[in-house]
Order: C-alpha cells, then sequence, then structure tokens
C-alpha cells in the first residue's frame, strides 16, 4: 500500500512540474512599460503575426519574432487604453485563436478572439 502511494505521489509531482513547465512557456499577453507582450509557443511555424483590431486584423502587420531555438515567438505593441480583440496567424493563414487570454468572444466564423485590457 505504502508503494502504490508513492507512485501515486511522484505521478502527481510529475504532472504539477510539468504544467508549471508549460505554463512558464506559454503567457497570457502581459501589460509592460513599452506596451502589450504577447507569446506563442509555435515551435513548427515558418511565420506567426499578431492581428487584431488593432491594426484592422491585418496580418501582415505585425510579425512576432522567433525566439531562438525554442519556438517560442514574441512581440510587444504599443496599445491606447480599453478592450483590444486579437487573434494570431501562423504561416500567413491559420488564424489561431489566443491559447491564454484575460477574456474571449465568439469572433463570428466559429472561433475565439482573445480579448486584452489595457487599463489607464
Amino acid at each position: 500500500m505504502r508503494l502504490a502511494s508513492s507512485f501515486a505521489l511522484i505521478a502527481a509531482m510529475l504532472v504539477g512540474a510539468a504544467s508549471a513547465s508549460c505554463a512558464a512557456r506559454m503567457a497570457a499577453p502581459v501589460v509592460t512599460p513599452a506596451g502589450v507582450r504577447f507569446v506563442l509557443m509555435r515551435p513548427e511555424a515558418a511565420s506567426v503575426a499578431l492581428a487584431g483590431d488593432f491594426n484592422q486584423w491585418s496580418a501582415a502587420s505585425h510579425p512576432l519574432a522567433r525566439e531562438k531555438s525554442r519556438g517560442r515567438w514574441t512581440i510587444v505593441v504599443p496599445l491606447a487604453p480599453g478592450e483590444h480583440r486579437f487573434m494570431y496567424v501562423v504561416d500567413g493563414t491559420q488564424w489561431i485563436s489566443p491559447p491564454l487570454a484575460e477574456d474571449y468572444v465568439d469572433d463570428g466564423f466559429g472561433a475565439k478572439n482573445g480579448v486584452v485590457v489595457v487599463r489607464p
């Protein structure tokens, strides 16, 4: 009985560590002094862009930069105070709902737009 309990405890610790590691690599948009930092983990992508109501949903005007050897894409965008809807565009054609956002709203096409709120 003790051996089974030990295995269960070890398994729970490993799952927790894996979840924490994944959470550390993925992040909801964060408001910084320079603007809002957007992050997307997409190691297989050749390109990632940020599209939103702040850039007329352009799939090209806000390209994210790939961090070397991590598959993590980032961009910092100065945004005015208010609510902003956004999605990621992978490889120019795949519109991706943000995996993490402050809130979500229907996009009218069967997916969800992320929402980030910039407070004054």
